[in-house]
């Protein structure tokens, strides 16, 4: 089984790293992170640092695999310049605004993005009631081992 601590920290990493860094340099919050190029390097560092088998590489795959459906549910296929850099110049693509108040604006007024991010905190609120994890013993177990306790959810019935 993946543990799940990793494969969240690898999707959210593209934002953590380029909303800020991005917002700074190209004035849009999809930079380096939001590219193929650095998942996929992340996916051959650890293929290459980890050993063959083991629960190391089984960890740190995941963080690049997070980092792949990130950028799956973001849809960066459709900003080439972006996901396929640097085949298609070395600038990234330079937003109107880049100010927080002007990307809140653009985020606002895409209501595709709305629907995309009320699908996956419904699937969070159920993943929260199909695994019990209102049982505090439950977060515990989750946050300690990274896996969801198989005595409930759907699975278990």
């Amino acid at each position: 089984m993946v543990d799940l601590r990793y494969l969240a920290a690898g999707a959210l990493l593209p934002d953590v790293i380029d909303l800020p860094l991005g917002s700074m340099t190209v004035s849009t919050g999809q930079a380096w992170f939001h590219t193929l190029v650095v998942p996929s390097l992340a996916i051959v560092l650890v293929l290459v640092l980890t050993g063959r088998r083991g629960p190391a590489r089984k960890a740190w795959m995941a963080v690049g695999v997070g980092m792949m459906f990130h950028l799956l549910l973001d849809g960066m296929w459709a900003t080439r310049e972006v996901f396929f850099w640097p085949l298609f110049g070395w600038d990234f693509p330079a937003g109107p605004d880049g100010s927080w108040a002007a990307m809140w604006d653009r985020a606002l007024a895409d209501p595709w993005r709305w629907v995309r991010e009320a699908a996956g905190i419904g699937y969070l609120v159920w993943l929260w009631i199909a695994y019990e994890l209102a049982d505090p013993s439950r977060r515990r177990h989750l946050l300690a081992t990274g896996r969801l306790d198989a005595s409930s959810g759907p699975v278990s019935e």
